[in-house]
């Protein structure tokens, strides 16, 4: 059975993003995971952080499970150059 989900403990967006950037201006060079943009969330009165290569893998996760349209390895294979391979090893496992 699913586990009901309670509104209190869901994150939303606040609509703020950043872009980790003072290495990518110091040393004047754009490395994905490095300087990856961030976008905050709230929970209740907790406020964090989540990265680009994150909801990649959310994204990625999706696919898996097949909740959305295969997207195509061309455009997966770009995304792993940028922010590593590792975001195509997330594999689906159903729980019963």
């Amino acid at each position: 059975m699913a586990e009901k989900l309670d509104g209190n403990k869901i994150a939303m967006l606040t609509g703020i993003a950043i872009q980790d950037d003072e290495t990518f201006k110091s040393e004047g060079g754009f490395i994905p995971e490095r300087d990856q943009y961030y976008f905050q969330m709230q929970q209740g009165g907790n406020v964090f952080w989540v990265g680009f290569k994150d909801l990649l893998t959310c994204l990625r996760l999706l696919e898996k499970m097949e909740e959305i349209p295969e997207i195509s390895n061309k455009w997966w294979l770009r995304m792993a150059a940028l922010y590593g391979n590792d975001i195509l090893m997330v594999e689906f496992r159903k729980t019963e």
